[in-house]
C-alpha cells in the first residue's frame, strides 16, 4: 500500500473542512488541548477507536492506527496476513505522523521521525508566518543529514496559519531524502 503525500494532503484538507463546519476551530486554534484532541483524539477516545481528524484519514485509506508508538503521535500500518494465521499478526508500517504545536520542538520532532523507516513521514506544525522559510530550510537540512533517510521516503510538511482575514489556512511541502523541497501549490482550502 504506500500512501502518497498528495493523497494525504487532499484528505487532510477535506477532513479539516468538515471539522470546521462542526467546530469553531479559530476559537481553539492550535495552542489548546482541545485542538490536539480534535487532531489526534485523546486517551479515552482512542480506546473507542477515535484517533481524531488525522486518524480518520488513515482509516479512510484502510490503515490500522497506533498512537504513541516509539513516541510518534500516530503510526499507520496494515496487516500482511490474516490475524489468525500467525501470533502476533505480521504488519507493515507505512506512515508516521507528528503533530507538533510548539514550534521550538520542530527540530527534535524531525530528528525523531528520522529514526523510523516508513514511506511517508508527515509533520504538521504551526510556525509564525515570518519564520516559515527559515523553518522549512532547517527541516530540509536535518532530513538531508539523517543517516536513516533512504530513497523512496518522503516527508510531507504541513504548516498551519491563522489570519484574521483568511481564517485558518495551510501550506504544504514535500521533502525527499536528499532534502529537496517541492511546494505543493494550492495547498490551502482551495485544493479540495
Amino acid at each position: 500500500m504506500t500512501l502518497a503525500s498528495r493523497a494525504f494532503l487532499r484528505e487532510f484538507l477535506r477532513e479539516f473542512t468538515k471539522e470546521e463546519k462542526r467546530t469553531n476551530l479559530e476559537k481553539i486554534w492550535y495552542q489548546s488541548k482541545k485542538w490536539t484532541a480534535i487532531m489526534l483524539g485523546t486517551g479515552k477516545t482512542r480506546e473507542k477507536g477515535d484517533y481524531g481528524l488525522i486518524g480518520r484519514i488513515g482509516q479512510k485509506f484502510g490503515y490500522e492506527i497506533q498512537s504513541e508508538w516509539l513516541r510518534i503521535d500516530q503510526v499507520w500500518y496494515y496487516l500482511l496476513n490474516e490475524p489468525e494465521s500467525t501470533e502476533p499478526p505480521l504488519w507493515r508500517t507505512d506512515v508516521a505522523i507528528e503533530h507538533e504545536n510548539n514550534p521550538e520542538n520542530i527540530e527534535y520532532t524531525i530528528q525523531k521521525m528520522g529514526e523510523i523507516s516508513v514511506s511517508l513521514k508527515v509533520g504538521i506544525f504551526y510556525p509564525e508566518k515570518d519564520e516559515e522559510a527559515h523553518i522549512l530550510n532547517r527541516i530540509s537540512e536535518i532530513i538531508s543529514k539523517q543517516v536513516t533517510s533512504y530513497p523512496g521516503c518522503t516527508y510531507l510538511i504541513i504548516f498551519g496559519f491563522l489570519d484574521e482575514e483568511k481564517g485558518i489556512y495551510w501550506h504544504a511541502y514535500e521533502i525527499d531524502y536528499k532534502g529537496n523541497i517541492i511546494e505543493l501549490k494550492n495547498s490551502n482550502k482551495s485544493m479540495i
